[in-house]
């Protein structure tokens, strides 16, 4: 039996919101250092364009590890789903007791 929860994730938290963002934000930079470019030597232009692209990269690389992970937890889940669930459970009692004990 396999459940689908469609809305678990809410659309402004999801990952590919957040990489869009990172993304927009390269861009706006990236035009930023063209509009200031005529005011910079070529070197400190190339450094910033050079920058802006392992920005780029990293965001990207960032996605394909994430979307990875989420692919690995998926399968995980779906092949133990009530040991992933007890699991939870346990840590969650756990987490509680600590918090409690901390609290006196």
């Amino acid at each position: 039996m396999e459940l689908y929860y469609k809305d678990l994730i809410s659309e402004e938290a999801s990952l590919d919101k957040l990489v869009d963002d990172l993304m927009l934000v390269v861009q706006g930079a990236s035009e930023l250092a063209e509009a200031a470019g005529s005011q910079l030597t070529p070197e400190h232009s190339a450094e910033i364009q050079s920058k802006l692209e392992k920005i780029k990269e990293g965001c990207n690389r960032i996605k394909e590890q994430a979307f990875a992970g989420m692919r690995a937890t998926d399968k995980l889940l779906r092949k133990y789903p009530y040991s992933s669930l007890g699991l939870a459970f346990g840590l969650g009692i756990l987490t509680a007791a600590l918090v409690q004990k901390t609290r006196k």
